[in-house]
């Protein structure tokens, strides 16, 4: 929930660094101490989605795979999954043509 929190502000407060980090720390945090948060696919989703405005691609594809494993019957992970592979492979082309 603090991890949320903390995203909730990142993304109303400006996009504050600080605010990221924290997120970051307390979804960490979550998964050490509590075996069931780190089995829940919405901890994955919330961070993958943080990681991606970040710019942490990988991490953030990642984290969508968790959150799919964990909830087989949710289509939300797998499409933003999607989503965020098209997405790189039209910025790599991009690149490539510049």
């Amino acid at each position: 929930v603090l991890g949320n929190a903390h995203v909730s502000l990142f993304f109303a407060g400006g996009q504050s660094p600080g605010s990221a980090r924290r997120a970051l720390a307390d979804y960490a945090q979550a998964e050490r101490v509590d075996p069931a948060a780190a089995a829940n696919p919405d901890l994955h989703l919330n961070r993958a989605t943080l990681l991606q405005y970040l710019e942490r691609f990988q991490a953030a594809l990642e984290g969508l795979s968790r959150a799919a494993e964990l909830a087989p019957g949710w289509d939300e992970p797998r499409k933003r999954h999607g989503n965020l592979l098209e997405f790189l492979s039209r910025l790599c082309g991009l690149l490539a043509n510049k």
